[in-house]
């Protein structure tokens, strides 16, 4: 009878260390989204376009940092198998701590460049850990409902940022405030960090295996093993996100020039849905636990498609603000499924094969966003006696991409067939 309490005591006692470690992981995920979306969507386009004079330089800023990210996602999600999550998670929010208030005084575009590239490192290091060390710490039949809510830290990050990087702007008369502000809210990501996210992780089984199976170094056989894994989603990383990234440097400059919205405008219209679909996270990742993984990313993917190919067709704030709670819908159904998918995949090597993917997908954002920012400025389509304007055909060529990737959940991501995926 005692043995028994004993072991109904350890099981409280584990569930309780594993609900504040995810409690912790959240918090950090997002403080540190809310830190990234103040520098990569409000302060930093506006900031280059108006004030330095460098709205030619927009895409190539942003690939700088996308292309440090994608490259170093692989091989640092292998390092965060290898010596802990919790040294990993520190790196980005430190790096950026300092990086984010020094692009004030760096007014050279290759300066400029090399910050950029910079948090793109601790980006690297951040995301593909955070994910995988969220699996580490739930249980499997839970996982799609612990992505969501990653997802719903993303959410408030995009509608919180814009907003407060604008409204910091707006009160302080310049457009380097929020810098200013992302460098504080990095701080806190990193004592965040430090206070809250435990050493070791119950579920990370590279923390307890063979130093001989799992050597301290990189091994890119591994990392290369590691993305064979997951082809077909490499693929639809890949694609989404080239999509994606054609417009995620250009939807402010939109708002701005072309719907007239203020900084702190643009924040506000983007605050009432955000804020809805931070709150449906939770309950829109748990369909995916409960209806089916594969089915949850089709419906949201297919809902992102249907709800992109009118953005471009429509100027009133209204409609399109319609349009944007279709495609945050599917975001919230279809991110936290795939990356559910994703974790049951990896076995021990989790971070390695999350990194493989993140790798895919800013692969697509850092080609799509240098190629969006071109469309914007240079770019009109004219069909017999209809002329298409620059500021759409990026928006358009999203529309084509969540197309194609929509087809491609159809194709490969069929219930069931991956059951009988090997994890090792």
């Amino acid at each position: 009878m005692r043995m028994d309490q004993q072991k109904v005591q350890l099981g409280l006692l584990r569930h309780s260390r594993r609900r504040r470690a995810l409690l912790a992981l959240v918090a950090l995920a997002g403080v540190a989204e809310l830190a990234y979306a103040v520098v990569n969507f409000s302060a930093m386009p506006p900031y280059l376009r108006f004030d330095l004079g460098l709205g030619a330089w927009v895409g190539a800023i942003g690939a700088a940092f996308l292309l440090a990210e994608t490259v170093l996602k692989s091989p640092l999600g292998l390092l965060s198998d290898r010596f802990g999550r919790k040294r990993l998670l520190l790196v980005g929010p430190l790096i950026s701590t300092v990086t984010a208030p020094l692009t004030v005084l760096v007014h050279h575009p290759l300066g400029l460049l090399f910050l950029r590239a910079l948090d793109g490192v601790g980006a690297a290091a951040l995301w593909p850990t955070i994910f995988a060390a969220v699996a580490d710490v739930v249980e499997e039949k839970d996982r799609s409902t612990a992505m969501s809510l990653l997802n719903v830290t993303y959410l408030v990050g995009v509608a919180m940022g814009p907003l407060l990087g604008g409204m910091v702007n707006d009160l302080s008369g310049t457009r380097t405030a929020s810098f200013y502000l992302a460098g504080v809210l990095f701080a806190l990501a990193v004592a965040v960090c430090l206070v809250g996210v435990p050493s070791r992780f119950a579920h990370h089984s590279g923390e307890h295996s063979d130093p001989q199976a799992h050597p301290p170094h990189l091994s890119w056989r591994e990392m290369w093993e590691s993305a064979k894994m997951v082809p077909d989603t490499l693929l639809l990383g890949f694609i989404s996100f080239f999509g994606i990234g054609m417009v995620m440097l250009l939807v402010k400059l939109y708002a701005m020039e072309v719907l007239h919205l203020s900084e702190s405008g643009y924040g506000l219209l983007l605050l009432p849905p955000a804020v809805v679909f931070a709150v449906a996270s939770v309950p829109a990742g748990r369909i995916g636990d409960l209806w089916g993984k594969e089915r949850a990313m089709r419906l949201g993917v297919g809902l992102a498609m249907a709800g992109m190919w009118f953005i471009p067709f429509v100027h009133s704030h209204w409609v399109l603000l319609v349009c944007g709670c279709v495609i945050g819908l599917g975001y919230i159904l279809a991110i936290p499924a795939w990356m559910a998918l994703v974790s049951e995949i990896g076995g021990r090597r989790r971070g390695a094969v999350m990194g493989a993917v993140f790798t895919a997908q800013g692969m697509g954002a850092m080609l799509g966003a240098p190629l969006g920012a071109y469309l914007y400025d240079k770019v009109s389509l004219r069909i017999g006696h209809w002329v298409i304007p620059s500021h759409i055909t990026p928006f358009l060529g999203t529309a084509l991409a969540l197309t194609v990737s929509f087809l491609l959940t159809v194709w490969f991501f069929r219930d069931g067939r991956r059951q009988g995926r090997t994890t090792l």
